[in-house]
């Protein structure tokens, strides 16, 4: 029994991982060129040393001011030692910790990382700790500027200092002033330095770094930092992302006073990692608003706005957040998404709705961006809430279908089927829609536009669902519709858009006689043309035989079961004068009508088709035609085999034939059922083969070889006759290897 199906888009490529990348901030942007090659953290405003008595320490000690930062760290600090034992009174041993410096800087300036002066700058800075000391915050700025030096890293690790600074930004109540340069230079350290990264990420430090990103007044300053502990390391992806780093990304977004643009693209990196493999649940209720409404932001890049869909992606999978998109109108927003990034009508139609191979690097990212949303709007299409809210007369439903005009835009006729083809899963609607809007008319005009695959499976898709209805098949079966659809039936198709089309002919035909007619009318009028002797039939058996996708295979053999019922089904109401017409032209155009279901019978993957496959054969048999069109697939030894083992419950070489159980890979076949319903099934298969079998004797019996024909009398005799019917097949086969 067929449903309408939730549509999706499924030749969407899957969205790729995004990379953390390695990071640069200033402490006023944090821009896209921030991401493409590591360079320190840096803070142009955070050096308040007192310039006249760095250049005077540094004109005592021979030195040019303009040395980098790194080569001159120990001087400056020793300037700020001298001054807070003079001026706060902070008790340090002055000339041993200047002589220790003097001896480092010397290092330091021939290329060395003295280890040692390191270890004493962290003893000292513990006592000015103590102390009080306002010191504290000079020297560590000198500290974080010198830390943009990489060689840096590893020594700040090793000597402690990292450590000192990490248990520093973990005190409750520590200072911005001196958080600032703390947590610089924490993300200079950590960065690509794995030693640094574990220390940073342990359970003493890491919720408080957490804690940090919620910290408006910080945020130019931890998102970078948190970025650089992250960035292409999955431990510490992992450590944040268990201790709540979306949700306090959330927070921080929901502030009205965070300036979102200068760190947007790190703060989207940072969401679609920490939303992965987590608990959204957990998030705050305002989550999915919050995270929606940065693809409206201005300055947001297209990369950055995949790594949004992706995290929106990840919050709808709770109920809790689909319920919310909904209410909050979020669907609005999607929408406007697409429209905004979707070329103007006027762009040339040939603009393909799926990324290319090769083709330029933006408009691929452009192009999976459009069909990431277009995933994302059809998934929610799907969720009951969304009927419930946006009736066929609501505004949104009005806008999915002005995206239906025959020359808009691919991406939005796509968006808008799949959409509208999800609302259409009651016969209400979907009357609705055919009867009182007339959207099938719209949806052929697109589909005998030649047009891209993907727009062709969306609009088949569509109009699949509304064909489900009884009084809608009529209307949507005309023979214009027909020879549309049997368009796609050509070698150079894309199979899934085929086997969409397949699909949509077997709805139509379902209980149709009328559009049965139609698919058996001639190609052409002109009767001395080829033309006139073939029908649309006669081109979906020839592609049956030319496929080699299997779904495509199947759906063509349950089309042709289908029509074998309807006709079937249509004699009751029809002179016998009409339904022997139809018989005739069925079997007299198309001797190979028998082949798929011969296909169906053969496989045990699908003991539903199978199950199909035999019902439709009893049914063909019943007339003579029928018959030689069957007899015709059971002289194959391998089909007749079949046969044999359907009755008889063993398999030709004599085994006990198992009931099949097999799981489905695809919706061909719907559900297997359980053994119990597999055993009921192929009792029913044994008696439509028997029923098969009775019929073939008495209309083509005098026809077959005498083997066979004493095979066919043997299987009507019951089990007591399995074994002469086992040595008759032995002799069949031989027969047929001699041939």
């Amino acid at each position: 029994m067929d449903s309408k199906e939730h549509i999706s888009e499924e030749l969407l490529p899957r969205m790729p991982e995004v990379r953390n990348h390695d990071l640069t901030a200033s402490s006023a942007t944090a821009s896209k060129s921030i991401i493409q090659s590591p360079v320190p953290l840096s803070e142009k405003q955070d050096v308040h040393v007192d310039q006249a008595s760095l250049t005077h320490a540094f004109q005592q000690l021979g030195l040019q001011e303009q040395l980098p930062m790194a080569e001159r760290m120990f001087t400056s600090l020793a300037v700020i030692i001298k001054r807070a034992a003079e001026q706060s009174g902070v008790d340090l041993d002055v000339r041993g910790i200047l002589t220790i410096l003097r001896r480092a800087d010397e290092a330091s300036r021939r290329g060395f990382r003295d280890i040692e002066g390191l270890v004493t700058v962290r003893n000292v800075l513990d006592q000015l700790r103590l102390a009080h000391s306002p010191d504290l915050v000079e020297a560590a700025r000198i500290l974080a500027n010198a830390s943009r030096d990489a060689s840096w890293r590893l020594p700040f690790g090793q000597s402690g200092l990292l450590g000192f600074i990490l248990r520093l930004q973990a005190t409750e109540g520590t200072e911005d002033d001196i958080l600032v340069p703390s947590l610089r230079i924490i993300g200079n350290a950590c960065a690509d330095t794995v030693i640094n990264r574990e220390m940073a990420i342990s359970p003493d430090y890491l919720p408080s770094l957490v804690r940090h990103v919620k910290n408006r007044k910080i945020s130019k300053i931890i998102i970078p930092v948190v970025y650089n502990i992250c960035n292409d390391y999955e431990r510490a992806q992992h450590a944040f992302r268990t201790n709540g780093l979306c949700p306090a990304l959330i927070e921080l977004l929901a502030d009205s006073r965070f300036e979102r643009n200068a760190l947007l693209s790190l703060v989207c990196s940072l969401l679609e990692f920490s939303t992965q493999q987590y608990d959204v649940v957990n998030c705050p209720e305002h989550s999915i608003q919050t995270v929606t409404e940065l693809l409206l932001e201005e300055d947001i890049e297209p990369d950055d706005m995949l790594l949004v869909v992706s995290t929106i992606s990840v919050l709808l999978q709770h109920d809790r957040f689909q319920n919310k998109f909904i209410e909050q109108d979020l669907v609005n927003c999607l929408m406007d998404a697409i429209v905004h990034l979707s070329p103007s009508v006027s762009t040339d139609r040939s603009q393909i709705a799926l990324p290319t191979i090769g083709g330029d690097p933006e408009e691929e990212v452009l192009s999976s961006l459009r069909s990431a949303i277009t995933q994302i709007l059809a998934d929610v299409s799907a969720i009951g809430a969304f009927s419930e809210t946006y009736t066929v007369g609501s505004l949104l439903v009005q806008t999915l279908i002005r995206w239906l005009a025959p020359d808009g835009q691919q991406q939005l006729q796509i968006c808008a089927c799949l959409m509208l083809g999800n609302l259409a899963r009651s016969d209400a609607v979907c009357r609705e829609m055919v009867h009182s809007m007339g959207l099938h008319d719209r949806l052929l005009e697109i589909l005998a536009d030649k047009t891209h695959p993907q727009v062709s499976y969306a609009v088949l898709c569509f109009l699949r669902n509304l064909a489900l209805p009884t009084d809608n098949k009529a209307i949507l079966g005309t023979q214009r519709s027909v020879e549309i659809i049997s368009r796609f039936w050509s070698s150079d198709v894309n199979p899934q858009v085929q086997h969409a089309s397949v699909s949509l002919l077997r709805q139509l035909l379902n209980g149709c006689i009328g559009n049965v007619r139609w698919l058996l009318e001639s190609l052409s009028t002109d009767q001395d043309s080829p033309a006139y002797e073939k029908t649309y039939l006669s081109l979906l058996l020839l592609m049956f035989g030319r496929t080699d996708d299997a779904a495509t295979k199947f759906e063509v053999a349950r089309t042709v079961a289908t029509i074998c019922r309807c006709i079937s089904a249509s004699s009751q109401g029809l002179p016998s004068q009409s339904t022997n017409a139809i018989w005739h032209r069925l079997y007299g155009m198309h001797l190979d009508i028998a082949n798929p279901l011969a296909m169906m019978i053969s496989q045990s993957r699908f003991p539903i088709l199978r199950s199909e496959g035999w019902f439709a054969l009893a049914l063909m048999a019943r007339t003579r035609e029928g018959s030689v069109a069957v007899s015709e697939v059971f002289q194959r030894l391998e089909v007749f085999s079949v046969l044999v083992t359907a009755i008889t419950g063993q398999s030709t070489n004599g085994t006990e034939h198992p009931a099949s159980v097999h799981t489905t890979t695809n919706d061909t076949s719907g559900s297997n059922g359980s053994p119990e319903q597999i055993r009921e099934m192929e009792a029913k298969d044994r008696e439509n083969a028997l029923v098969l079998v009775n019929e073939l004797l008495r209309h083509t019996g005098t026809e077959v070889s005498v083997i066979r024909r004493s095979i066919l009398e043997d299987l009507m005799r019951g089990p007591q006759s399995v074994e002469g019917v086992q040595d008759l097949m032995t002799r069949a086969q031989s027969e047929e290897r001699l041939g």
